[in-house]
């Protein structure tokens, strides 16, 4: 598989932190506790954002009067949707055809308030714009006295928060099934001296499963089944990976299983670094991606 550099950098750093990104959500909160709940009506377009984080392209956006069709609605009955994991990444393995899936996954997001800021249905990727989530801290945590103060002040604990997600539909051998990948990408707010600027900030595993847990309800299964299936899936395979040195100087990643399964994990490490995927060639076993030239607030964070 040919790749390029920037590439194979961009993989390599993927793989050497991802073993802590499936870190296990279940021990800290339980699954399908956790309420979910964006601020559909804000917007952060008037906010700082480095240019790192590249604004997304607004053309295509979900609107109001999209068309509705009967498939939309069949949601409501059960389909066996799978949970599959190995030592990095979990996803979904359903029967629903991917076209299918692609539209249900639009109708999800836009159910919690997200609008879609960039999509390509022929190599199965979609992306939400940011939206901020309620951060609002329980009064449990404050203790008394500042709850108190919180409730006086109407106002409340923590700099904002804002998430998008990726959805990434695989076709299969099977027209009838899918495999679906979902990930979560996240800047917060931060002060710097009098300006409030947003930058990365850590993925919140916790929410990423729970948002996965209400997709696979969404898609149709059981909520009860579905918890139980991500608890399962909780026992991982270890996935060892290698890094040679070719001859031409090129780092070259080696990987323990098919062609298939190598083509699966680079899609996931393309979504959990949030690179821009503008084709792919399933075929000759190239992604096609767009490079950000402008250094900008990664720069300046280094040189710091």
């Amino acid at each position: 598989m040919k790749c390029i550099k920037h590439l194979v950098v961009i993989f390599i750093a993927s793989l050497v932190t991802s073993c802590s990104m499936v870190s296990d959500p279940l021990k800290k909160v339980g699954i399908g506790g956790r309420v979910v709940n964006y601020q559909g009506d804000d917007t952060i377009d008037s906010l700082v954002i480095p240019p790192d984080l590249t604004k997304p392209n607004l053309q295509g956006l979900f609107v109001e009067n999209v068309g509705v069709t009967d498939q939309t609605y069949k949601v409501t009955e059960v389909q066996n949707v799978e949970v599959k994991r190995d030592a990095h990444r979990r996803w979904l393995l359903v029967d629903i055809p991917p076209s299918e899936v692609w539209s249900l996954s639009k109708e999800f997001f836009r159910s919690f308030g997200f609008k879609i800021a960039k999509e390509n249905q022929k190599i199965g990727i979609l992306e939400t714009d940011y939206l901020e989530i309620d951060t609002k801290v329980p009064d449990k945590s404050l203790g008394a006295i500042r709850a108190a103060l919180s409730k006086a002040l109407r106002t409340q604990y923590g700099l904002p928060i804002a998430d998008k997600y990726r959805i990434r539909i695989e076709s299969l051998s099977d027209p009838n099934q899918s495999e679906v990948y979902l990930t979560l990408t996240s800047i917060g707010e931060v002060v710097k001296g009098e300006q409030r600027l947003w930058q990365p900030r850590e993925k919140d595993v916790e929410l990423e499963t729970e948002m996965l847990l209400n997709l696979m309800v969404f898609l149709g299964s059981d909520r009860y089944e579905a918890i139980n299936k991500i608890q399962a899936s909780n026992e991982k395979t270890e996935s060892p990976v290698s890094v040679i040195k070719s001859e031409n100087g090129y780092a070259t990643l080696v990987f323990q299983y098919n062609k298939n399964q190598a083509w699966g994990y680079l899609g996931w490490a393309l979504d959990e670094l949030d690179v821009d995927v503008e084709d792919r060639d399933v075929i000759d076993g190239s992604y096609y991606i767009n490079v950000v030239e402008d250094k900008g607030f990664f720069s300046k964070l280094l040189s710091t």
